[in-house]
């Protein structure tokens, strides 16, 4: 029908512009023009029935696809979901007690804070002036006789002490010892009298900040593990008889999520907590039944065309890419079998599904079986457990999204030399006196020994020097266990080490910690907000790789020319 139009349409066309030409010479092509439909029979409903010439080939093409073995089944509509989640309410650093977790705290600086071993100069001087402007606030201004009742000293340690800090010293208000005067109430006869209710609930709140965040009263349990140079802690859910235990062996640092964590077997933990702490909960929901969408998915219909965000031969895909195979083999075979039902569960807790089940538009209902009893292939968040048994939960482990960290304060750098048949531990920064960190390469090299023998133009050289800041990593025997462990040694009687990280004696290292191309461990100071809001500080370390081997030039007896 439509070539009989268009046939059609040209022929008028053709004799309107011979007829125009013979009649208006100077009109010539038309300046506009005109289709009609016409048939030459003047019915249309023969071209619009569009006939189909071969339907056995049509037929022929869904048996092969398979679209007889179907079934007259319902559409989902919605899904009914049922789950039960355990809070964690324990964190049990590797080799040390636990300790309860509260619904408010961050994992984070549970695993990641440090214990204690003094606060900075720096840390000392802020806290005290925000004492005097807290107060100040609750309409108590009593910053000099602040200045009087703690005033600030000057730790004597490594590395110089800036001006800056002498200057302040005259001013400046020791927080620790404001803390302890807060504590023994003896503070109202030493800061000018009566500070009123309202400053001493100023000073109280300023009291809970400094010991949650710069000065705790308690030492904090320490998740690093210096041989592994990682972090080793398990959390615990459920309290009494219902509990699962889940221990993140590996965890590198950083925000703590479920892929962090194993499933292990352990005895049933009892705490003082446990008495008001919430048992599991149910959590229940029904939800739409959702098709599963993602950019550039194609269309589970066959007779349609796929838009120019579907293209199967743009991926890059080897045989021995099995991701990527996995992929496309869901997105044109499985892609249609996936329903989408979110479920929100609160944070700091281990979900569990008991069932799901589905409507669909028959009002017909089908539960999905759930297979929590044995081994599978493959699934997602699912944790490994003991004897191959995986634990089928999510966890939402308490953390804070929204962690900011600052500079490093202290750095060492672990890399392997070679040529002198060595590995170092480079102490390239450490945390000064004050707080701030402190380049050790300003410190100066000690000057080689030389024996020069009279009569010839040759100089001995027993030992060349290295940078005090490189201090030698030697292998020890590891016990009983075979093979050898890097210890931290010294060319002298003294320890080389400064920092923190390097602090422990006897320092000891697994050899395979330390690959050919090193590793870097920062202290990085962090911030986040709690659940409740307030502000919460620790510093943590990180792990890296570092730039690769090192050189140190260390050699022994050596001849030279003059």
């Amino acid at each position: 029908m439509c070539a009989d139009i268009v046939k059609e349409g040209v022929l008028a066309y053709a004799e309107l512009s011979s007829a125009a030409a013979a009649r208006y010479p100077v009109l010539s092509p038309p300046a506009w023009t005109r289709l009609e439909p016409q048939t030459l029979s003047g019915e249309p409903a023969q071209a619009l029935a569009a006939r189909i010439h071969d339907p056995l080939w049509l037929l022929a093409r869904q048996w092969q696809f398979g679209e007889f073995d179907g079934e007259d089944a319902g559409t989902p509509v919605a899904v009914d979901l049922s789950a039960h989640g355990r809070p964690l309410n324990a964190l049990m650093p590797q080799g040390h007690d636990a300790h309860a977790l509260g619904p408010a705290d961050l994992i984070e600086p549970e695993v990641e804070a440090e214990p204690f071993s003094g606060a900075s100069l720096r840390d000392r001087v802020e806290a005290g002036a925000l004492l005097a402007a807290m107060l100040s606030d609750a309409g108590a201004d009593v910053r000099d006789a602040l200045i009087a009742a703690c005033p600030l000293s000057l730790p004597a340690g490594p590395g110089p002490i800036e001006p800056m800090w002498a200057i302040l010293r005259r001013k400046g208000i020791d927080g620790t010892a404001a803390a302890k005067q807060i504590e023994d109430s003896s503070f109202s006869g030493t800061w000018g009298g009566d500070i009123g209710a309202s400053g001493k609930q100023a000073a109280q709140d300023w009291l809970d900040w400094f010991r949650t965040n710069i000065e705790p009263s308690a030492p904090a349990s320490d998740s690093w593990q210096q041989a592994r140079l990682e972090y080793d802690f398990s959390i615990r859910a459920g309290i009494a008889a219902d509990q699962r235990f889940l221990r993140a062996p590996q965890h590198d640092g950083g925000a703590v999520d479920w892929y962090s964590f194993d499933h292990e077997n352990r005895p049933v933990l009892t705490m003082a907590s446990d008495a008001g702490a919430q048992t599991s909960a149910q959590i229940a929901a029904t939800v739409h039944a959702t098709r599963l969408r993602y950019s550039g998915m194609p269309n589970s219909r066959l007779w349609r065309f796929e838009d120019g965000q579907v293209n199967f031969g743009m991926v890059e895909v080897q045989p021995h890419d099995l991701t990527r195979v996995a992929f496309l083999d869901f997105a044109t075979v499985h892609a249609d079998d996936w329903l989408v039902a979110p479920l929100d569960v609160p944070r700091g807790t281990l979900v569990e599904m008991d069932s799901v089940t589905y409507r669909t538009t028959f009002n017909e209902s089908f539960t999905v079986a759930n297979g929590n009893t044995g081994p599978t292939d493959f699934e997602l968040f699912t944790l490994d457990g003991p004897l191959g048994k995986p634990l089928r939960g999510l966890v939402v482990p308490p953390g804070g999204r929204t962690t900011v960290e600052g500079p490093p304060i202290e750095e060492v750098v672990f890399a392997r030399d070679e040529t002198a048949n060595m590995v170092w531990a480079i102490e390239k920064r450490v945390e000064g006196t004050t707080g701030d960190p402190r380049e050790r390469r300003l410190e100066g090299t000690p000057a080689d020994a030389f024996v020069t023998a009279p009569g010839t133009d040759l100089t001995y050289r027993l030992e060349r020097q290295v940078p005090p800041w490189w201090i030698p990593l030697v292998l020890v025997p590891n016990g009983n266990k075979g093979g050898f462990q890097l210890r931290k040694g010294s060319f002298t009687d003294q320890d080389a080490a400064r920092g923190k990280i390097l602090a422990a004696l006897p320092f000891d290292l697994f050899e395979e910690e330390v690959p050919r191309e090193g590793v870097v461990v920062r202290r990085v100071p962090s911030l986040a907000r709690d659940n409740s809001g307030k502000l919460r500080r620790w510093i943590a370390r990180r792990v890296s790789v570092a730039t690769g081997e090192a050189s140190s030039g260390l050699t022994w007896d050596s001849a030279e020319r003059r």
